[in-house]
């Protein structure tokens, strides 16, 4: 099965090669174009340039008078910071879809460049970039981890090593779509471990955790708490995408059910 996606990537690729044709919406480009996307394209992405929760990572409107996001202001996360190229909307959907299901693994290096170019943006450095694993039939489905594509396509970049090895993931789980956060710890709880064989290359470690898109950022806290427990000294998590700052509900209450307001954070 991974013989024949590989060979479906390739085939894709000389197909419709991402130097040639924009990698969204197909249209002819010249070779030289960032990421391989034309200007329409480009401008139809949500960028992250403005200001971003100090927490996850997640864009924050120019109306918001925070600097937590109303997701974080709710829970904790297990990482030390996040950060993401771009919200989660339409046009990322396809292309995030394109590298997970439709076995166009060869958007994963580019999507490693995006992140590569965000953390030279915010200096950031680590001593190893570990991606967020996929259980290993899930990964002879598809053929690839597109997380471990992004993390090899950033560790050429940044000059950083890249380890697929050492976390993993003990079991599947049901996809997480569709369910609340709560819901997704409790069906992640004990999915990840890192292997006790190489618990040293984690021990002491400033690690890029790194994958696709970050929602409610369940699988980022359950990849970091083993991280962190097998002594990683920091967790940074990468992401190509991530969710919109969205008004919970329950924050029409005038205290949102918290007793904290976003401005007082």
């Amino acid at each position: 099965m991974r013989i024949i996606k590989k060979a479906a990537d390739v085939f894709l690729e000389a197909l419709f090669p991402s130097g040639i044709y924009c990698i969204s919406c197909g249209s002819l480009i010249t070779p030289d174009r960032t990421y391989s996307l034309c200007d329409r394209c480009i401008r139809q992405l949500h960028w992250i340039t403005g200001r971003t929760c100090s927490i996850c990572g997640k864009a924050l409107q120019d109306t918001y008078r925070g600097s937590i996001c109303y997701s974080c202001l709710n829970r904790s996360h297990d990482f030390d910071r996040g950060y993401s190229c771009l919200t989660y909307g339409m046009h990322e959907r396809e292309l995030i879809f394109g590298l997970k299901y439709n076995g166009r693994g060869y958007l994963g290096r580019i999507f490693g460049d995006m992140i590569y170019d965000r953390i030279s943006l915010e200096n950031l450095s680590a001593d190893v970039i570990i991606p967020v694993p996929v259980h290993r039939s899930r990964e002879r489905q598809r053929g690839y981890n597109q997380a471990g594509i992004i993390a090899d396509s950033l560790s050429e970049h940044a000059g950083i090593p890249a380890d697929s090895r050492s976390l993993i993931r003990v079991r599947e789980t049901q996809r997480l779509r569709g369910l609340d956060p709560l819901e997704r710890e409790d069906v992640l709880e004990g999915a990840f471990a890192v292997r006790p064989d190489r618990c040293s290359r984690v021990e002491g470690r400033r690690i890029f955790l790194v994958d696709d898109i970050m929602t409610t950022g369940a699988t980022a806290d359950a990849c970091s708490r083993v991280l962190r427990d097998a002594g990683a000294s920091q967790v940074i998590f990468l992401s190509l995408a991530s969710g919109s700052n969205r008004r919970p509900a329950d924050l029409d209450k005038p205290d949102g059910g918290t007793g904290i307001s976003p401005v007082q954070m």
